[in-house]
């Protein structure tokens, strides 16, 4: 699949791969709600995730997942931004991709094919998704505390991270600097996180902001197709 201009899936694998590294043993601020928020995730049998440029509040990523009673996923994405538009739906047997207007399908049957589950699930539907890297987190530059909302109180939780303990990141230009802040109820239920990343290109650095939302836990009765399939390439 094309990579997106959101760095956001830069770090899911990353997050996947580096979780069971030895940690420090002392806990970070919210630690606790974040890896309770990780298992939550990674326990729904549906869900609607949107990743939402957070300085346009346009949708750049729409995720949409749901398990069958055999705890086969099928799932519909659909990612834009910058002249990019990719679309893809996956059912289990068979997958249809819009790569900027090039539709193609594949089939079980083909070695290129790959069907998710529950054991083996998409990375957005895994509990990589919420981002966590202890050893990287930078404690005294970290916090959990209490805020007033619109809507009432809340818990604001933000991980700053050390760069040069991230690993290798898989994006153009180097990364100077990356930050969650997650965003809680009262009772500890994760209502959204957003993602601060700082790249140096070509010696200036961008700042990217992404925000994720996770709705519709549980609720998705159907997954639609997101791609037209009257335009599939001979």
């Amino acid at each position: 699949m094309k990579k997106l201009l959101c760095v956001l899936l830069a770090f899911i694998a990353v997050s996947a791969a580096l979780v069971g590294c030895v940690a420090p043993s002392e806990p970070v601020p919210g630690e606790e709600l974040v890896l309770a928020a990780r298992k939550w995730y990674r326990s729904l049998d549906s869900a609607r995730v949107y990743v939402d440029n957070a300085k346009t509040g346009d949708h750049e990523q729409i995720f949409v997942y749901k398990y069958d009673e055999k705890d086969i996923m099928t799932y519909s994405y659909i990612g834009t931004g910058e002249g990019i538009h990719l679309a893809q739906y996956n059912n289990g047997r068979e997958q249809f991709t819009d790569d900027n207007g090039t539709v193609t399908a594949l089939d079980a049957s083909d070695i290129r094919f790959t069907a998710y589950s529950r054991d083996v699930p998409y990375p957005m539907a895994d509990e990589g998704l919420i981002i966590f890297y202890k050893k990287a987190i930078i404690p005294e530059k970290s916090f959990s505390k209490e805020e007033q909302w619109f809507d009432g109180t809340g818990i604001h939780v933000r991980h700053v991270y050390d760069p040069a303990k991230l690993g290798q990141y898989d994006g153009e230009g180097e990364l100077k600097s990356f930050s969650v802040d997650y965003y809680f109820s009262d009772d500890g239920s994760l209502v959204s996180f957003t993602e601060n990343t700082g790249i140096e290109l070509d010696g200036s650095t961008s700042e990217y902001f992404y925000s994720v939302f996770i709705d519709d836990c549980n609720e998705v009765e159907r997954v639609e197709n997101v791609v037209d399939i009257s335009k599939i390439s001979e």
